[in-house]
């Protein structure tokens, strides 16, 4: 969905000269609170990805950094230990899932954080990691230690 007033505070980001700081300090929150979450549970970053292996396979949350520099978006990965997508119901289907897929029907999805939202409107960081604390960490749990 096009968020007009995201677009506007967006064309005011790039003529601000403090911006590119402001948008480090907002990925800095980013990977403070997703650690925050997922480290507890047996996650080891690596990079821009928090990863934890069982016998059954990987299960992986990435942030993927928009190319225009203006959000990041959470990647979720399940793989077998063959490397192949999970043949599994609750899987949806290919190799990366968004937490929009925790939702029947989404009108934007909840894992693309704008840089300057994180910054001007922390809710919606604090809306993701609640998603994954609350429902994807028990989905991958369950897919990790399925017993089949």
């Amino acid at each position: 969905m096009d968020d007009p007033d995201l677009s506007a505070r967006k064309h005011l980001a790039a003529n601000d000269p403090g911006f590119p700081a402001r948008r480090e300090e907002a990925w800095g929150r980013i990977v403070l609170a997703l650690d925050s979450v997922l480290s507890p549970e047996g996650y080891a970053l690596s990079g821009t990805t928090w990863s934890r292996v069982s016998a059954a396979g990987k299960s992986a949350v990435h942030l993927q950094r928009d190319r225009y520099g203006w959000d990041v978006r959470i990647v979720l990965r399940f793989v077998t230990p063959e490397g192949e997508a999970p043949d599994h119901p609750d899987w949806p289907g290919g190799e990366d899932v968004t937490l929009a897929d925790f939702f029947e029907q989404a009108e934007r999805d909840p894992g693309t954080l704008a840089f300057i939202d994180v910054l001007d409107r922390p809710e919606c960081l604090d809306m993701a990691v609640g998603i994954l604390r609350e429902q994807v960490l028990p989905w991958f749990e369950a897919l990790l230690f399925r017993q089949d």
